[in-house]
């Protein structure tokens, strides 16, 4: 009887498989693991050469690309457009559950590890936007290090991912196609066209560069977790040990995404945003609080004021700017590019019943609003207790790395062990949701936007996740993770802005045009008219 049942595993994984898609991402990944395991030194030194040629060089695209895809994110959430419902029948969760999994599936890695620690880098050595302004190290450099921090996870970041997300949902919710990256662009391919040769090419990519983003996301929370251990027991590890350790860690998110979505990533967002809440309120209450809320509502003000020059500054008119950029916002901007595919094709997944306004205002309004309470609680409280001397955040920094910036500020306060270990807590069921999701995500991907891939085929991904993200920590740890995503990011910055763009044609067709004259014949509509579309017109209408 089992062996009969582990060979219908099997089989479902092998039918289920999109061929190009499943084997150019296996291989690419396969083919990366040997090179780097035979030729280590060889690959990291492709690997800094990448940085400075991508990260310098396509700063203008990734920087303008971004606040493209803002733009259209605002104004299709201030228009009318923003009525149009994804799908028929009411919202399968509910929105706090809804918000629970946004938020860890978007930001999870990349808040939990750069908290505690991206504002105090700044402080301690401020961004060349801001360096005339203030001296490194003082109070005076808080207010703009905070501000540069908001910025990195404020509106700008979820460009790339409702560019994804929303064109799919309403294409499969509305017009019955496949849940896949390629079906972002169909207005522009044809549905009859999403398997050619150019939806082929779009959803090899979109693996290729969600492997890359997500290993990236693994690696940092990797790195997170080992400090924190190596910090809090004097364990040291190697490459090996990494390796095993990381690798090992994929079982956590592994038995989460066997019992699905509803019992695994569900109740891990939603106790995610339970222990951040009691992180948020011991850091607020036993931190020095009125100089923290002080200090975030002026970075507040300093974002707001300066989100133009922010959104455009490469670099190239101050001394090391270009380098500092492609560091710090370029890397960003890539990474959440990097991560479109995935998160994008995962929103879709949850976001069936709402409201086009309803997932923009959650990503523009609420997942800032959070990022902006978090990094002014944390990063603001780490920067004050650095400043004052009651703790020396950076000298452990120094030590073990930025990922153990977290456990030194929470084991500052009294019941330092408990809040250390709740932080600990979070890194890893954090790391759990982000991997779950997009091991969902490349499972779609590699089945052509089969909506319930196989857990074979989930393990799969997961597997090879874990060993790319210990594979970078060990090639050359965050500066192998920042290369990865911007060279794996950029093609999907030009993915990204044709899927939006032609969104708008779409919509306006069906919703009468006012941004672009209807003329553009996508696909013909009166071949794929289902009742949802016209519901949702007749919403729109009134």
């Amino acid at each position: 009887m089992s062996g009969s049942s582990d060979t219908g595993i099997v089989s479902e994984f092998i039918d289920e498989i999109d061929p190009i898609p499943f084997v150019v991402g296996a291989s690419v990944t396969v083919a990366f693991v040997l090179v780097a395991g035979f030729r280590t030194d060889w690959m990291s030194q492709q690997l800094n050469t990448a940085f400075q040629v991508f990260g310098q060089g396509l700063a203008w695209m990734y920087l303008g690309s971004m606040t493209a895809l803002l733009v259209i994110g605002v104004y299709l959430m201030l228009s009318k457009y923003g009525r149009i419902k994804l799908g028929d029948g009411e919202p399968e969760y509910g929105y706090f559950s809804y918000v629970a999994m946004f938020f860890s599936a978007g930001l999870s890695a990349g808040i939990v590890f750069f908290g505690p620690v991206e504002a105090l880098t700044h402080y301690s050595s401020l961004p060349p936007l801001f360096a005339s302004g203030a001296e490194a190290g003082t109070q005076g450099a808080m207010v703009p290090a905070l501000a540069y921090s908001i910025f990195h996870y404020g509106v700008h970041a979820w460009g790339g991912y409702l560019a994804i997300g929303i064109p799919v949902a309403y294409y499969a919710y509305n017009y019955g196609m496949p849940m896949r990256t390629s079906t972002a662009i169909a207005p522009l391919l044809g549905e009859e066209n999403l398997d050619g040769i150019v939806g082929q090419i779009i959803d090899t990519l979109a693996v290729v560069a969600t492997l890359g983003g997500i290993a990236t996301g693994l690696g940092f929370i990797s790195q997170q977790l080992l400090s924190g251990v190596t910090y809090r027991t004097g364990i040291q590890f190697g490459d090996i040990e990494t390796i095993a350790a990381v690798v090992g860690i994929t079982v956590i998110f592994t038995l989460s995404l066997v019992v699905g979505i509803d019992r695994g990533i569900k109740r891990l967002s939603d106790f995610n945003i339970v222990m951040m809440v009691v992180l948020l309120i011991v850091a607020l209450v036993l931190g020095p609080t009125l100089s923290v809320l002080n200090t975030g509502v002026a970075a507040l003000g300093t974002y707001v004021q300066n989100i133009g020059q922010m959104s455009f500054f490469t670099g190239m008119s101050a001394d090391g700017g270009a380098t500092w950029t492609s560091f710090w916002t370029v890397f960003y901007w890539s990474w959440w590019i990097a991560w479109a595919p995935f998160v994008g094709l995962f929103l879709a997944r949850i976001s069936k019943g709402r409201t086009v306004r309803e997932v923009l205002f959650t990503a523009l309004i609420t997942m800032t609003g959070v990022s902006f309470v978090w990094f002014t609680v944390v990063g603001g409280t780490s920067m004050w207790l650095q400043n004052s001397g009651a703790v020396d955040i950076l000298g452990a920094v120094g030590n073990f790395g930025n990922g153990v910036a977290g456990y030194v500020l929470f084991e500052s306060f009294p019941l330092g062990d408990l809040w250390g270990t709740i932080f600990l807590i979070l890194v890893i069921t954090f790391f759990a949701t982000s991997a779950d999701s997009s091991t969902l995500a490349v499972a779609f991907l590699t089945t052509g936007g089969k909506e319930d891939p196989s857990s074979l085929n989930r393990v799969f991904w997961g597997v090879l996740q874990g060993v790319i993200a210990s594979i970078l920590i060990v090639l050359g740890g965050a500066s192998a993770l920042r290369t990865s995503v911007i060279i794996t990011g950029a093609p999907f910055a030009i993915v990204c802005l044709v899927s939006f763009a032609y969104f708008l044609i779409r919509i306006g067709r069906d919703h009468e045009a006012i941004v672009f004259e209807s003329g553009v014949e996508a696909f013909d509509r009166s071949e794929r008219e289902v009742s949802t579309e016209e519901e949702s017109v007749a919403s729109v209408d009134d």
